[in-house]
């Protein structure tokens, strides 16, 4: 069997930077990744009703990908001293709030991409009508999972508020909608961190948060978790985006070169190369210097995860 077919190389690139493959973190990472994926598939398995929709919203989640977004959710909550296991139900739902957006951001209307983590994408696969409702019942599905957890009733609120504030018309979804009306436009930097802040940033803040209220943290703890995630998703998203120009396919496993031939509104477009890079390397520094009080192994992981991160373009 391939690396493609195991979901090896994604899993590899995403802990070889420049430097080379970083055991540690590959190490630290690998077993929440695995406890991840375990707990994914027997929800689906139970979630299995045989029909077609099922099966498309079943190819997107377990398409193989970083897992960024629950292991920054394990991460979190360990920092606050509580259990990777208990964030499972969280990250499951986050993770299908951002599968949810990859479905819909590849659609025909959108950004017409038919590669998606080194497959075809959902409307690739299974037709444009089929993916649109594949994207729609995650959201619900993530609503879903959420209750089926058996977090307190007061936390089970505060996710849902939360998933509320940072996915809907203020947040994930008006960052994809501000990122499409900006294409082919004059923008401006502040245009740019918008977007990606809503875009993007959102999701890895909502992660930061979810595992620091799980874990009963105090809210400098909190505060501080969701600024690391704050910056940090701003951090990917400029990496991603100068990825898309000096990468290839066959490494990122999706169509290259995309932004550029639109015109879409990144931090390469407006300050070019050199500063985009910069960029991202103030907002990786920021991400750091925000939890750098904190002394628990997780923490210090979350910080080498953002530097091996920015690994990728510098």
């Amino acid at each position: 069997m391939d690396l493609d077919s195991l979901g090896l190389k994604w899993y590899f690139y995403l802990y070889t930077s420049s430097k080379g493959l970083d055991l540690s973190l590959h190490n630290d990472l690998g077993q929440k990744k695995r406890l991840f994926e375990d707990f994914l598939n027997t929800f689906l398995l139970e979630h299995d009703n045989g029909t077609g929709l099922y099966k498309a919203c079943a190819y997107s989640m377990t398409s193989p990908g970083k897992r960024l977004r629950p292991l920054i959710t394990m991460l979190s909550c360990e920092s606050a001293g509580g259990q990777a296991e208990d964030t499972l139900y969280a990250g499951l739902a986050i993770e299908m709030i951002h599968t949810f957006s990859l479905i819909h951001d590849d659609l025909p209307a959108i950004d017409n991409d038919d590669m998606r983590r080194g497959m075809p994408t959902c409307h690739s696969k299974f037709g444009e009508p089929t993916a649109i409702l594949a994207g729609d019942s995650l959201i619900f599905l993530a609503i879903e999972t959420v209750f089926a957890s058996g977090y307190a009733t007061e936390i089970k609120m505060d996710l849902l508020r939360a998933i509320g504030d940072m996915c809907g018309v203020g947040g994930l979804v008006l960052g994809e909608y501000k990122d499409i009306m900006a294409e082919a436009k004059d923008v401006t930097l502040n245009d740019v961190e918008q977007i990606y802040l809503n875009k993007t940033s959102r999701l890895f803040e909502l992660s930061a948060y979810a595992g620091s209220r799980i874990a009963g943290a105090g809210q400098r703890e909190i505060t501080s978790l969701r600024h690391y995630g704050r910056e940090l998703g701003l951090a990917f998203q400029a990496i991603d985006d100068i990825l898309d120009i000096t990468s290839t396919e066959d490494v990122m496993g999706k169509t290259v070169g995309g932004d550029m031939l639109k015109k879409k509104a990144t931090i390469v477009r407006v300050l070019g190369m050199d500063a985009a890079r910069k960029w991202a390397e103030e907002r990786t520094g920021s991400a750091v210097d925000s939890i750098s009080y904190m002394t628990s192994p997780a923490a210090g992981t979350l910080r080498k995860l953002a530097r091996d991160l920015l690994g990728r373009i510098c």
